[in-house]
């Protein structure tokens, strides 16, 4: 019963809360594990009225701890460096160690803003509700925090 009537539900905030970076068999999976949950789990809860609330919890701290997961899979660098033909391994790392340590040189709200804009590939209008911020606020933070990695990254003389 409870399947039938909350499934839809549980995909809905576990698609939301994975974003790019879940792949329809994770959402699938997940989404399995919070019927189990709920199953295990059943003589705990009180009455339904419960019922969709905790489902909604398990499947969104499910899918928060697998998108920490994926997230950690891709290096940060990959998404702010682009491949030079003649480039030897070590010069690679030794750019992605600069950027590494630029972005986390920056202020930690614009440091977040940053890495959900361009590592997580959130969108400003995502980053801003989930911030409780006004979008034009997000994109003069991500301006300032491509200024600032610019500047940095010009001085260490590594060119993206």
């Amino acid at each position: 019963m409870a399947i039938h009537q909350y499934a839809g539900y549980v995909a809905a905030v576990i698609h939301k809360t994975l974003g790019v970076l879940g792949t329809p068999q994770d959402a699938e999976e997940l989404s399995s594990d919070a019927f189990v949950a709920l199953w295990q789990n059943a003589e705990k809860l009180r009455d339904d009225s419960d019922l969709k609330y905790w489902l909604a919890v398990v499947a969104r701290n499910a899918a928060l701890k697998r998108r920490r997961k994926l997230k950690f899979e891709e290096p940060l660098e990959e998404n702010f460096i682009a491949d030079t033909p003649m480039e030897e391994p070590w010069e690679r790392e030794e750019r992605s160690r600069m950027v590494r340590q630029a972005v986390d040189g920056l202020e930690p709200v614009d440091k977040e803003v940053f890495l959900r804009h361009y590592f997580w590939r959130q969108t400003v209008v995502q980053i801003a509700g989930e911030m409780g911020k006004k979008p034009s606020a997000i994109k003069s933070r991500l301006a300032r925090g491509r200024e600032k990695l610019k500047k940095v990254l010009m001085k260490e003389d590594c060119l993206l």
